[in-house]
Order: C-alpha cells, then structure tokens, then sequence
C-alpha cells in the first residue's frame, strides 16, 4: 500500500461514518419487508406448480434456493445436488 493511502486509513479509522441514500425514501424495515413479500410470493408460487411430478419434487425445493441465491440469502451446502 503507498504511503498517501496508509496515512489517509490511520487518520480516518477512528472518524465517525455518516452514510446517506437521499433517493430512498422507504425505511430499513419497509424495505426488507417488502423485499420479504415478494419472495414470499415467488416461493408460493413454486410450491403450487402442479406441473411437477413426485420424482421432480425436489426441483421445487431447488428452486427456492436458486431464489434465495437470487435474493443473496446463503441457504447453506446441503442443497448442491449436482
């Protein structure tokens, strides 16, 4: 790391962070909830299609996880199938 930038770090680590997105006008909250529903939604939705027989079953399951993937929810290693 060059000089500039390591005595910039040490300067600032300890200053206060102030972070604002001045377009949103939704809070923290509304937004995952929000967010929630829709997957919820999505999810409902893969559970009832029919169009799956038993042995591809397990495609609806898949299914959800490739949606939380989606959403950037880790749904964990015992999924991975293939």
């Amino acid at each position: 790391m060059d000089l500039y930038k390591e005595l910039l770090i040490e300067i600032l680590r300890n200053e206060e962070i102030n972070i604002t997105f001045p377009n949103i006008t939704l809070s923290c909250d509304e937004i995952v909830s929000a967010e929630c529903y829709k997957a919820m939604q999505k999810i409902k939705h893969i559970v009832q299609d029919d169009s799956l027989d038993d042995k591809e079953c397990f495609a609806k399951i898949e299914a959800i996880v490739i949606l939380f993937e989606t959403l950037g929810i880790d749904s964990g290693n015992r999924h991975d199938f293939g």
